[in-house]
């Protein structure tokens, strides 16, 4: 039974500055979620297999979104929802980025992600930090894979003018959010974090205004805005706690846990 949902970004909002979070903490709080009904959903614009390897102990009881939404399993690592990039916008896509000079696709599919294997050394070795499935082909003609997203990294002061350059583009096909930090997912158009979180929460018979939300970044504004609680964190822009119902504390201050633990003793 599943009285509540509390639905986390990653980076930037449960992760930290190193990329990590109070293990300790959480370990401590996650008993009392359960105890009050409250499912834990992780929803990121990460690869499922990176999001779960952050929960060893505790993975096979959380809800993951993946993929911005595109990819949701249930803790049995069962697929509940998979969505699947239109062909031609995906080429249309894949073509433009690669007439972009300073712009390193990723393309993230169901079983593995891909890049080139002419991606200098520097830029593997960072997109393996975030996806633990990943594979260099020659060509992008060599997937042959169910395609969720494209990501890119790109120059962090040009992340602006290229997601603008991209709307243009890419109008009706695909739709740019950035997740700051020189990070641009492209994505289908109705398949982000609060589409899967509202799937998640028809599966559990919990009402969105049951559903608590904790983001950071352009990527999680849907989510804040459809949740009953939206949480901006204290390190988000203003853009996106002038979305939201509330401001957490900064992600290098465990704001998520410190937030959680209070909204437990309320409940």
């Amino acid at each position: 039974m599943t009285d509540r949902i509390i639905a986390v970004d990653m980076d930037g909002t449960f992760l930290n500055s190193d990329q990590d979070f109070d293990h300790d903490y959480f370990l401590k709080l996650y008993p009392q979620m359960q105890e009050k009904h409250v499912t834990f959903v992780v929803a990121s614009g990460n690869q499922d297999s990176q999001l779960r390897a952050f929960f060893p102990k505790t993975a096979s009881t959380i809800w993951f979104v993946s993929d911005n939404g595109a990819l949701v399993k249930e803790p049995d690592e069962s697929v509940m929802y998979s969505a699947k990039m239109d062909p031609a916008a995906y080429q249309h896509a894949i073509q433009f980025l690669d007439s972009l000079p300073d712009v390193h696709p990723i393309v993230s599919a169901v079983h593995s992600a891909y890049i080139l294997d002419s991606e200098p050394k520097s830029f593997s070795e960072m997109t393996a930090r975030y996806y633990y499935k990943l594979q260099s082909v020659k060509d992008w003609d060599e997937i042959d894979d169910t395609v969720l997203k494209l990501g890119m990294s790109c120059p962090d002061e040009q992340t602006e003018s290229i997601v603008k350059m991209l709307q243009n583009e890419l109008a009706g096909e695909l739709l740019p959010v950035s997740s700051g930090h020189g990070d641009i997912d492209l994505i289908i158009p109705h398949t982000h974090k609060a589409n899967a979180i509202k799937r998640v929460a028809s599966q559990l018979h919990v009402p969105m205004t049951n559903v608590v939300a904790f983001g950071d970044g352009g990527n999680d504004a849907e989510m804040l805005k459809e949740a009953g609680l939206g949480f901006a964190m204290a390190n988000a822009p203003q853009t996106i706690k002038a979305i939201a119902n509330d401001v957490a504390p900064d992600h290098d201050q465990n704001g998520v846990l410190v937030t959680i633990e209070n909204l437990l003793k309320q409940w």
